[in-house]
């Protein structure tokens, strides 16, 4: 068997690849790395809540809520709550630029993933949906 380090990729590792190969793109887009899959998650779950967003995208309840804020002051997405429980949209330029933000995302996993044959991705994304599951399971 290989040593671990040679058959794993650490969450950093991946995280700074992604980084270094949007960075520039979503800075070109006057958003950031770290605002991008709000833009996208809000795009796909309009109406979503703090709460939801935060468990959608499995991060930390006040992370959420800043990058929400400037993403309301930047005039990409809208709260239009009934009461206390933000409901979350976005506003066309928000639209916008989650439309190319995901396409940014895309490009980076076709990048990531172009030494793998079309068998190789098939089973990549069976492997990965299994994970999936069991983090969201354990988190829950």
């Amino acid at each position: 068997m290989k040593n671990e380090n040679e058959r794993c990729i650490s969450p950093r590792v991946l995280k700074a690849y992604l980084e270094k190969v949007t960075g520039p793109s979503f800075e070109e887009l006057g958003i950031t790395s770290s605002s991008a899959p709000f833009l996208v998650e809000i795009n796909s779950n309009e109406g979503i809540s703090l709460k939801g967003l935060t468990e959608h995208l499995m991060v930390d309840k006040a992370h959420t809520t800043r990058v929400v804020s400037k993403l309301i002051d930047a005039g990409l997405v809208e709260n239009k709550a009934n009461g206390h429980e933000y409901s979350l949209y976005l506003t066309e330029e928000g639209r916008k630029k989650a439309k190319d933000a995901n396409i940014i995302f895309g490009e980076a996993w076709k990048g990531m993933l172009r030494d793998l044959t079309d068998e190789d991705k098939e089973t990549l994304e069976t492997i990965l949906k299994k994970i999936s599951k069991v983090v969201k399971e354990e988190v829950q």
